[in-house]
């Protein structure tokens, strides 16, 4: 089962990561192997979600960083005065 992540926010994708954890510790304690590897599939959504989120923002970061235009002199003034 499949669930989408994406309708949370940060903060509670990040509480929910917490709370798969906590609970994978209890059940694994318990020997409930087979909610471990149930509750193991949810976290690993959970966090292929998250990484996707962290790969827009980096991405994002690198985009404001380049500059439109990677010709040399391009973006100079046009009436500036050439040497």
């Amino acid at each position: 089962m499949f669930i989408e992540y994406k309708s949370l926010s940060d903060e509670e994708l990040d509480e929910k990561i917490g709370e798969v954890t906590k609970k994978i510790n209890t059940a694994y304690a318990m020997g409930l192997d087979s909610a471990v590897d149930q509750l193991q599939d949810i976290l690993e959504n959970l966090r292929m979600e998250l990484t996707e989120r962290l790969e827009i923002m980096r991405y994002d970061i690198i985009n404001e960083r380049i500059p439109d235009s990677l010709v040399v002199g391009e973006d100079d003034e046009p009436d500036a005065p050439t040497e």
